[in-house]
């Protein structure tokens, strides 16, 4: 789907609202892959504000995580993670396992396909393309290893 930079809050808000109601058994992960530029960082932080963060988002690239207390039904916080600088088959240095296994964790992976061992069957996955100086294609998909 093709979304301008003007769109991206509308296309955020329509994701927030179809995220589940209710907790699952695990975290709810999303991954954001994309180059550099593309909108990976500009869309978390426009489901930060519709989830009542009021601290400035930011890419963690060199803390890796950070964590946000969220205002939404299901979950408790939101887990914003930039794995640019990690390896898919390096140990787990963050606390991903930890992260995924509480299921009141709503996270965002950026550049998951770097993620300590990788992503969970079942991820939502958000490709980002950039297509135009304000355009973007946002290829929606599931991690179906």
């Amino acid at each position: 789907m093709k979304v301008t930079l003007e769109e991206l809050p509308a296309y955020a808000k329509r994701f927030v609202e179809d995220l589940p109601k209710e907790l699952g058994t695990k975290a709810y992960v999303v991954g954001l892959l994309g180059e550099l530029g593309a909108g990976k960082t500009a869309f978390v932080q426009e489901v930060a504000k519709l989830l009542s963060i009021a601290r400035s988002v930011t890419s963690p690239t060199f803390v890796i995580a950070q964590i946000y207390t969220i205002n939404h039904q299901a979950f408790e916080r939101l887990v914003h993670i930039d794995a640019y600088r990690l390896d898919s088959g390096e140990s787990d240095t963050i606390g991903w396992k930890d992260f995924l296994n509480d299921p009141k964790n709503l996270i965002f992976v950026e550049w998951a396909d770097r993620a300590p061992g990788g992503i969970p069957t079942g991820t939502h996955i958000l490709d980002f393309t950039v297509v135009g100086e304000n355009v973007r294609n946002i290829e929606e998909k599931y991690e179906s290893r």
